[in-house]
């Protein structure tokens, strides 16, 4: 009985010690471990972040872009008929949406249902006020009822898109 105890002197307080230094690094490398952690966030978002931004930009000049009062001027050419006029506002809508659909990536998806709603609301926007002409109409007749249906509405969707998508880029800094 002797025995174990001696030899219980001897091993308790290496297994204490060693129990101790355990906690210890582990304690240490759990901290570097996070620590770590923090730098690879932080460097990711330097790099991240104009990116981001870029996106957010990118995205707030489509929706200027496809705002129908912007559309409509930029789209407005003399000597079109109604129906082209509608063909044209419809094609540039869409190359504008198609050209910047991989600005998606860098967005939260409420953000892009946003783009999108807006993007759809315009067209059925344009689809409406195309509806509403006879065959004879011309260009710049169509150009004036959606100008005019446009200013009857509270908020364009393409500024309801803007304020999300203004929203969020505000929170990123």
């Amino acid at each position: 009985m002797n025995e174990v105890l001696e030899i219980a002197k001897y091993i308790l307080p290496s297994v204490v010690t060693a129990g101790v230094i355990y906690f210890v690094f582990d304690s240490f490398y759990k901290k570097e471990e996070r620590k770590r952690w923090v730098e690879l966030k932080t460097e990711t978002a330097k790099i991240s972040l104009p990116v981001r931004m870029q996106a957010y930009e990118r995205l707030v000049l489509l929706m200027e872009r496809i705002s129908p009062g912007t559309l409509v001027m930029r789209v407005n050419t003399s000597g079109l008929t109604g129906r082209q006029m509608h063909a044209e506002l419809l094609k540039a809508l869409r190359s504008e949406f198609d050209h910047n659909i991989t600005q998606q990536v860098y967005i939260s998806r409420t953000a892009w249902e946003a783009v999108k709603n807006a993007k759809e609301e315009t067209v059925k926007l344009v689809n409406y006020a195309a509806s509403t002409m006879d065959d004879n109409a011309s260009g710049t007749d169509l150009a004036k009822t959606i100008l005019e249906m446009t200013m009857k509405l509270e908020n364009l969707p393409t500024q309801v898109a803007c304020d999300v998508l203004r929203d969020e880029a505000a929170r990123l800094y």
